[in-house]
């Protein structure tokens, strides 16, 4: 389906309507009033595809962020979160928003319960300053309703939780980053904008000073790499090439390469390690370019020291 002309999709919507319209007024029979109206029902499915399209191709880079820096302890005298809180309620969104990030910089415990709530505003932009501001003030009160964010329908909410969930550098928020963001589960992942949310959960985790999830998040993106859809592909490779700016991504992707039974994940492995061009890389992929198991392994870690060499 071609989305190019959003504009005449809407045209055709409004003509549509009129006609449906003329037809009720003028007593038209039923049968073609029908018809008219199941047109309608699919123009306005298209309308939605397309709106959702668009704003997935305006995505911003896939980037591995820092964790947020966390208030080292909260107090409950900060007179600007007295006044932020009061702001939560109002009409205007953007005054939501302001609120939100007013809260996160006040370190002061009152900020969470209205946060928190704030988690459920009709609005996606006001969800989102909530989720930054919760994963700044650090109160693990938070976590348990910040997993449960984790259904919200936009994924640029879903990706902010992860970053906010790792930022905790709790076993039971990272847990929930990899193994219900990031894990599709028996689910195929077919949407952009959920691959951007599970790939940026992705990148999140490998920031985490606790690796035992890193690994298995790398697993998951080998996966997303073999995607039959290309634009879900290109998503997965802008991902694996930003592991080399996380904490534990080239560490991990080492350790694939040396001890990982698939053969597939070592070629993988192998692959983006001659990407990052890091001289720490280079005796891993000496090693197993003469010494792996697997000839398919041997050649494309032979083709990254060679890649390396000319950079």
């Amino acid at each position: 389906m071609q989305c190019r002309n959003q504009p005449g999709v809407i045209n055709s919507l409004c003509v549509l309507i009129r006609e449906i319209s003329s037809k009720d007024r003028a007593g038209a029979g039923q049968p073609g009033v029908i018809n008219s109206l199941c047109v309608l029902i699919l123009l306005i499915g298209r309308l939605i595809v397309c709106t959702q399209s668009a704003a997935q191709s305006g995505a911003p880079p896939i980037r591995a962020h820092s964790l947020y820096e966390q208030c080292p302890s909260l107090q409950t005298s900060n007179e600007s979160a007295t006044n932020a809180i009061a702001s939560r309620t109002d009409n205007d969104a953007q005054k939501r928003i302001e609120a939100a990030a007013g809260l996160a910089k006040s370190c002061d415990s009152r900020a969470v319960e209205p946060l928190v709530a704030a988690l459920k505003d009709s609005e996606v932009s006001v969800r989102l300053a909530a989720v930054e501001a919760l994963g700044q003030l650090g109160d693990r009160s938070a976590i348990e309703p910040l997993i449960e964010a984790l259904n919200d329908q936009d994924w640029r909410v879903r990706a902010a939780l992860g970053h906010t969930l790792c930022s905790f550098q709790a076993y039971q928020s990272s847990n929930a980053a990899l193994n219900t963001l990031v894990n599709s589960g028996e689910r195929k992942v077919n949407d952009e904008g959920d691959l951007r949310a599970r790939c940026i959960g992705i990148l999140m985790v490998n920031q985490l000073r606790d690796v035992r999830f890193s690994r298995k998040a790398i697993g998951f993106l080998f996966t997303f790499l073999d995607h039959e859809n290309a634009k879900l592909r290109r998503i997965a490779e802008e991902t694996a090439l930003e592991l080399k700016n996380t904490r534990n991504g080239y560490h991990e992707l080492i350790g694939i390469l040396k001890q990982h039974n698939y053969p597939d994940f070592r070629r993988k492995a192998a692959y983006y390690l001659g990407k990052y061009n890091l001289e720490e890389a280079r005796p891993a992929l000496a090693e197993a370019a003469t010494g792996d198991r697997d000839p398919s392994v041997q050649k494309v870690a032979k083709e990254a020291l060679d890649g390396m060499k000319k950079q």
